[in-house]
C-alpha cells in the first residue's frame, strides 16, 4: 500500500461481515445513505470517521 492509516474500527454487518465496499465508497466521496444502510452496520458511529477521513483526503488533495 501507499499508505497505512489507522482507523478505530471496521464497521461490520449485523452477521459480522466486514463492509469492504461501502467503506471504499465512504472514501472515494459517496454519501453515507447511498454507500450503507447504517440500520444494518454493528458500529455505525464508525463511518462518520471514514467520511471525516475522505473529507481530509480530499481538502489536502486539493
Amino acid at each position: 500500500p501507499d499508505e497505512i492509516i489507522p482507523v478505530p474500527g471496521l464497521p461490520h454487518t449485523l452477521t459480522g461481515k466486514r463492509l469492504e465496499v461501502p467503506i471504499k465508497r465512504l472514501l472515494s466521496g459517496t454519501p453515507v445513505e447511498r454507500a450503507v444502510n447504517p440500520g444494518s452496520v454493528d458500529r455505525p458511529e464508525l463511518l462518520e470517521f471514514f467520511v471525516g477521513l475522505a473529507a481530509d483526503r480530499r481538502s489536502a488533495a486539493a
